[in-house]
Formats: structure tokens, sequence, C-alpha cells
């Protein structure tokens, strides 16, 4: 258990964190940047920091007038490179400084949980300085929020059971309204601005058709099998703070059909963000291959939990990248 939480919480953290150095121009990945990305975090390490002040649009601000003096220290009156946007998609060449590393393999060692609250507490010890002016910045101090961090960790977690083997569930933070993400995930036009695998979604009657990426941003070919690369897109059911897509392939009408539920909840600073996706079973295989398919399927249940929580992350990095641009 300890291994999958530490592998999900450097996949989540690394991505955002990496997204946010992006927005200064720099090409390694410091101790602000982990600050940012924990800034974003749906569960108690996000709340801690977003309770004492330190919400994702602050901690920026801070961070850039912390380079600026750094910069003006060297006689140098000039900004980071970076427009301040996310640069999308992420170029090779992005690094951890050491000390980042520290944190994050801190964070899991012996007796600790490797989940983002111990890295905030790793980040809220390194002795560099950094993180302690930062916070200075924000009117806050590591005292303050290891005590909002003990208060919140306490409450009991909630737990969400996925409705199927093939499904499953998470929910992330977006600093941005219910209405204006509720915009973006109900809007079918919109799903390839945070469905990775989609070029495009045209109108087809009273439904869509999706049309799948066959090169990703700098011209590289994708490989994508011919049957796969049509997609019939229902909305199977939405609401004020609730939508459901179900994504076929009408010219494989044998594969699994992918199912993506989002729901939203007003936060402070923002919204909880909760999304099940995961497939729901086709007609299968045939003959031979389908009387063992259910001795396979146990044997491939690691495999496939691992591979729709990949699914699942990149979904809901897709939406919080789209809002926070």
């Amino acid at each position: 258990m300890k291994i999958s939480q530490m592998l999900a919480t450097s996949m989540t953290l690394s991505l955002t964190a990496t997204e946010e150095a992006t927005r200064f121009g720099v090409s390694e990945v410091d101790l602000e940047h982990l600050l940012l990305a924990l800034a974003l975090d749906e569960g108690s390490a996000g709340r801690a920091l977003r309770d004492s002040g330190v919400t994702s649009e602050a901690a920026r601000e801070a961070v850039a007038a912390q380079h600026r003096e750094q910069l003006a220290s060297l006689g140098v009156d000039a900004d980071l490179p970076g427009d301040g946007r996310i640069q999308w998609p992420i170029r090779r060449g992005y690094d951890f400084t050491p000390r980042a590393t520290d944190v994050l393999s801190n964070a899991g060692a012996k007796k600790k949980a490797g989940d983002p609250p111990a890295v905030l507490r790793e980040l809220l010890a390194e002795p560099s300085g950094t993180v302690s002016a930062l916070l200075q910045r924000l009117g806050t101090d590591e005292r303050e929020i290891r005590t909002r961090l003990d208060t919140v960790q306490q409450e009991a977690p909630v737990r969400r059971t996925p409705t199927s083997p093939l499904m499953r569930t998470t929910t992330v933070f977006v600093p941005a309204p219910p209405e204006e993400i509720m915009a973006l995930v109900r809007d079918p036009a919109r799903l390839p601005e945070w469905e990775p695998g989609l070029e495009r979604v045209d109108a087809d009657g009273d439904t869509w058709r999706g049309t799948a990426k066959t090169s990703d941003d700098d011209g590289k070919p994708l490989r994508v099998a011919a049957r796969h690369v049509r997609t019939r897109i229902v909305r199977d059911a939405h609401g004020d703070a609730h939508v459901a897509w179900r994504l076929a392939y009408p010219d494989d009408p044998r594969a699994n059909t992918r199912r993506i539920a989002v729901s939203v909840r007003e936060a402070d600073g923002g919204s909880d963000v909760t999304v099940e996706a995961g497939w729901i079973r086709g007609a299968g295989p045939r003959g031979l291959r389908r009387a063992v398919a259910p001795i396979t399927r146990l044997m491939m249940r690691p495999i496939v939990r691992w591979a729709l929580w990949i699914q699942l992350t990149t979904l809901t990095a897709g939406i919080s990248r789209a809002l926070r641009g």
C-alpha cells in the first residue's frame, strides 16, 4: 500500500510541480514548485496551506516576487522568462533539483507515509530557508501550517468505492468556481481540452462524433488502431453540478465502452471535482478466449488497476490544467 501511495504522490505532485515550473520559464523543478503543487492538493496538505492563506494564486505571486528580488541582488532588473501560463505539452528537459528530490524521497522514508502531508512536512523542515521566506511573504510560517495540518489530518478521510472493478474514482481540488468547471466538462466541443485522446468533437444528430488524435503536438505519429479513430459520444446524464459521458467505438462493436462522470462541489478557494472513470464491458472475445477470459482478468487485475489510475489521473490533470491556464 505504501509503495502505491508513494508512486501516486510522486507522479501527481511531480506533474503539477513541473506544470507550475513551466510558468516561470525555468528548466528545473525546485522547492517553490512543490509548494505550488501542494497548494492544489485536494486533501489535508492542500487544505492546511489554503487555510493559512497559501493559495495557488497568492503563492505564485510570492514566488515571482522572490525571484525578482534574487535577480535584483545580482544587479539584474528583469523578470523570469516565462509568460505566467502553463506550457503544455511539457517538453523534455525538466529535472528536479537535488533538494526537491530529497524532499520527495524523505517523505517516503521508514515510518513515513509518502503521501502529500508527508511531503508537506518535509518541505516545511527543509533547511535552505526558501520555503520559510515564501511563507513569510504570505503572512504565515511553518508552525501555523503544521498546526493546521495536524488538525485536518485528524478528520476521517472520505473513501469512495468504485461502482465496478473497471471503474476508479478520485477527487481533486481546482481553484475555479463550480460554474466555470461545469462549463468546461459539460460542453462536448470542449472535451478535447481535458480528454487527451480526442482531437476534436463534432455534432452528429442527437450525439457527437469524436476523432482520436493520430499525432502528438510536435507532429510525431501516434499508434491508433483504425477501428478506434472514431468515437461515438453520448451524454449519459447531466445536471447543475454533474455530467456523465459514454464513449464507444462504432467501428469496434465488441470493444468496451468508456464512461466518465464528473461532479463538482464548491470548496474554499475553488471546487472539489470528483471524477469516476473506467470501462463498461462490451461483448468481449469469442470461443476459447471467452472461456479463459475470467482467469485472464484475475491475473491482469493489478495491471488494470494501475492503468485505470493512470487514465483517471490524466483526466483530472487535464481538467485542472485547462482551468488553471
